[in-house]
C-alpha cells in the first residue's frame, strides 16, 4: 500500500460529503478480491456468477467465476424442513467459502411457493407470520453479511407465489401488498444487502414482461425498498436477442438495475450454444442497466436441464465456456449505468439513494474536524490513493487516474461513488 499526499492546488476535489455506511472488516474484500487467482472477470464492472453443483463448491468454481449462489442450500425447505431445527450446514460453506476467497454470495431465496417447509401448509395466518419472521431472524442473525438475496422468487400469479401470502398482507390495494411487506422486513434485517425481486419469462414473454413493469412501479410508488430486478432467463435462448434487449431495455426503464440471476443455454450441440452464448450473453454485458450476469450450473450432466453444462466431466471446456472465458477477459470494462451497486456488491453493502451520491462530472472538497484516512478504490477492487484528512480539503482527482467510477472510503466507515469522473 502505498501512502502519498496530492498536491495543495488541484482542478477537482470531492464536493460530496462522504455518507457512513461501510463496515471496516469489509472494506478489506475490495483488496482481496484483486489478489484472486484468475477468473475472467476478476476485477470487471460487473461480476461473472455460477452456483454449486450438486450441494458442494467444486476445487474449479473460482477458474471461471467470482460470484456465487447456493442452487438449493439456502431455500427454506433446505434449511427447515422441521419446524424449528435450522439446518445451516448447506448455506455456511457458501458463506465461507465466499468470506474466505473474497467474492460475493447470493442468499436464494427467502420467499418462494416451491421448496418451503410443508408443515407452514397447517398453520393459521398469524402462526405464519410469526414462522416468517423468525425464518427472517435467524438468516439475519447468522448471515448479516450477505451481499445478496432473493427477497421474493416467482411471484408472479401462474408461477409460484406463496401459499402463505395471505400472512403477509396478501394482495392488498396495491396488488403486491405482500410483496412490499417482505422486502421492508428483509431490509430491517439486511439493511446493507442488495434486495432482488427474482423470477423467469421476465425479458422473454410479453404477460410477465408487462407485469414486472407494473410491480417495478408499485414498488417505487411505495418507496419498497427494493434495488435489483432478477431475470432468471432461461428461456432467453428460444427468443431473439433483439427481442431480450428490448424487454431488458423495458424493465431498466422503471429505473431499476437488472441481475441476469439464472441464465442457461439448454443446447447439446456445441456449435449452437456457442452462437447463442456469443449472441447473448454480449449483449447482456454490454447492457449498461445489467450489473451482473449468473450462469445457471456448468458441470456437463449436473445442470437442472439437459444440455446447459459448459464444462465436460473430463475438465474440458464446450466452445461456448472457452469462448465466454476470452470475451470477459478481453472485455472487463464494460458499461455500466449502477457503479454504486457494483462497489456494494465487491464491499459487501448497499447504500440507498437519500444516504448515497454519485457526482455527475465534476468532484468538490471534503472537510473533517479530525485525522480520517481517505481510500480511494477503482471498480476492480485497486487502491488508487491513500491520503490522511486533517480538518483540510481533500483533493482527489490525482489518485483517480483515469475516467471512470471510484469508490472513496474514510476509516473504513464512510463511503462515496463517484462516476464519470475526468
Amino acid at each position: 500500500m502505498i501512502f502519498r499526499k496530492p498536491p495543495q492546488s488541484t482542478e477537482h476535489t470531492i464536493k460530496h460529503f462522504l455518507t457512513p455506511i461501510l463496515h471496516p472488516a469489509l472494506v478489506g474484500i475490495l483488496l482481496v478480491v484483486s489478489m484472486l487467482q484468475a477468473q475472467p472477470a476478476k476485477g470487471a464492472g460487473k461480476f461473472l456468477g455460477n452456483i454449486t453443483t450438486r450441494g458442494q463448491v467444486r476445487t474449479d468454481f473460482l477458474k471461471y467465476w467470482n460470484q456465487i449462489t447456493g442452487e438449493n442450500e439456502t431455500k427454506w425447505a433446505s434449511v427447515e424442513g422441521t419446524r424449528d431445527k435450522m439446518s445451516w450446514g448447506g448455506t455456511d460453506r457458501i458463506a465461507d467459502y465466499a468470506r474466505e476467497n473474497g467474492i460475493p454470495w447470493k442468499f436464494h431465496c427467502l420467499v418462494w411457493g416451491s421448496q418451503y417447509p410443508n408443515w407452514m401448509n397447517n398453520l393459521s395466518q398469524s402462526e405464519q407470520l410469526t414462522e416468517i419472521t423468525e425464518w427472517l431472524d435467524e438468516a439475519a442473525k447468522r448471515y448479516p453479511d450477505v451481499q445478496m438475496i432473493d427477497v421474493v422468487n416467482e411471484g408472479y400469479p401462474s408461477h409460484k407465489p406463496p401459499p402463505f401470502k395471505n400472512a403477509l398482507g396478501g394482495d392488498g390495494t396495491t396488488g403486491f401488498d405482500w410483496v412490499i411487506k417482505i422486502f421492508k422486513m428483509a431490509r430491517e434485517r439486511w439493511p446493507k444487502a442488495v434486495l432482488i425481486y427474482n423470477d423467469y419469462n421476465t425479458i422473454e414473454w410479453n404477460n410477465e414482461v408487462n407485469w414486472m413493469v407494473k410491480l417495478a412501479k408499485v414498488m417505487k410508488e411505495a418507496n419498497a425498498p427494493m434495488d435489483a430486478i432478477g431475470v432468471q432467463a432461461h428461456d432467453a435462448a428460444k427468443v431473439a436477442t433483439s427481442t431480450v434487449k428490448s424487454n431488458i431495455d423495458k424493465l431498466a426503464a422503471t429505473g431499476y438495475p437488472v441481475i441476469v440471476s439464472e441464465y442457461d443455454i439448454g443446447q447439446s450441440d456445441d456449435a449452437r450454444q456457442k452462437k447463442i452464448m456469443e449472441e447473448q450473453f454480449a449483449m447482456f454485458w454490454n447492457h449498461p442497466k445489467v450489473i451482473g450476469i449468473t450462469y445457471w450450473g456448468y458441470i456437463v450432466g449436473s445442470t437442472w436441464v439437459n444440455g446447459t453444462g459448459l464444462l465436460n466431466t473430463n475438465g474440458t471446456e464446450r466452445p461456448a465456456l472457452t469462448w465466454l472465458v476470452d470475451f470477459v477477459k478481453k472485455n472487463p470494462d464494460p458499461p455500466n449505468d449502477y457503479p454504486e451497486l457494483i462497489a456494494a456488491v465487491a464491499v459487501g453493502t448497499i447504500a440507498h439513494s437519500q444516504e448515497f451520491s454519485v457526482a455527475p462530472t465534476a468532484l468538490g472538497s471534503v472537510t473533517r474536524d479530525t485525522r480520517k484516512l481517505i481510500k480511494v478504490f477503482d471498480l476492480r477492487g485497486r487502491i488508487t490513493g491513500v491520503y490522511y484528512s486533517n480538518s483540510q480539503t481533500f483533493p482527489v482527482s490525482t489518485m483517480m487516474p483515469s475516467k471512470g467510477s471510484y469508490v472513496v472510503t474514510q476509516d473504513g466507515y464512510n463511503a462515496a461513488v463517484f462516476g464519470s469522473i475526468r
